[in-house]
């Protein structure tokens, strides 16, 4: 089953589609948008995506508040998703928590050293395929999971899979400093884990930079992360910019 993945906006509509499997989503043209009242013509290039793909389900980013709060961004995409639902009734619309993906779409493009035209063209395509991928990814997950406890004969209460909680993690610096990091992105790389990472208290700050760490280990309890240096950093060049084979960098 392919799903449609939406990065709703004023100006453009950010568009992914999920592959045959729904497993991996692909970025696809960015919609501009004539005005930011008229959905009309929005809804109409949506609907040749929809048929194109045989969509059978469209998930919205839901662009709530850093402290879980709703507000007039939220209250858009509710009104747009409304007017989706009355054009494609045979359409599944499900809304998937967006926080942070467009700072993780940034991030991203500051680590390959983007230009800033580039990230104006493909920041919209990008937060779309990250909004795709997550949905895609939390509901693979709780699929397994649910397995995985039926196999045991326990009962799995399954969240609904518009709700999501931002994946944090806590280092220890060399001065035994506690730091809390937001998690953007994981990635493995020669059965090497990596995560980029944002300090959490320079989460509003436009100029917040990203961070890399390697799993180097475990102790008794924990996961040990370092790091990377920038000789690694070149080395995972390549990666990142296979990972960023949709969008254009020149």
């Amino acid at each position: 089953m392919r799903v449609l993945g939406l990065d709703y906006g004023d100006v453009r509509v950010g568009v992914a589609v999920s592959d045959g499997l729904g497993l991996g989503a692909n970025g696809l043209p960015t919609i501009s948008r004539k005005n930011p009242v008229d959905h009309k013509n929005t809804i109409e290039e949506i609907g040749k995506i929809l048929h194109q793909y045989e969509v059978q389900k469209i998930v919205l980013g839901y662009p709530k508040n850093m402290d879980g709060t709703e507000g007039e961004n939220c209250r858009k995409v509710q009104a747009f998703a409304k007017q989706l639902g009355k054009a494609y009734p045979h359409v599944t619309i499900d809304f998937f928590d967006e926080r942070l993906t467009s700072i993780s779409a940034l991030q991203t493009f500051d680590f390959m050293g983007a230009k800033a035209d580039v990230k104006r063209k493909n920041v919209d395509k990008m937060a779309a395929q990250l909004i795709l991928q997550g949905y895609l990814d939390k509901t693979a997950r709780k699929i397994k999971e649910n397995e995985e406890m039926a196999d045991k004969d326990v009962n799995l209460e399954i969240d609904d899979l518009d709700e999501i909680e931002v994946e944090t993690i806590v280092m220890t610096d060399d001065e035994g400093n506690e730091i809390e990091y937001i998690i953007i992105d994981e990635f493995e790389q020669n059965e090497t884990t990596f995560l980029v990472m944002i300090d959490a208290e320079e989460v509003e700050n436009d100029e917040v930079e990203a961070v890399i760490f390697k799993q180097v280990g475990t102790d008794e309890e924990n996961f040990v992360y370092e790091e990377i240096s920038e000789e690694e950093y070149d080395k995972l060049e390549p990666v990142l910019k296979d990972r960023l084979a949709d969008f254009d960098f020149e």
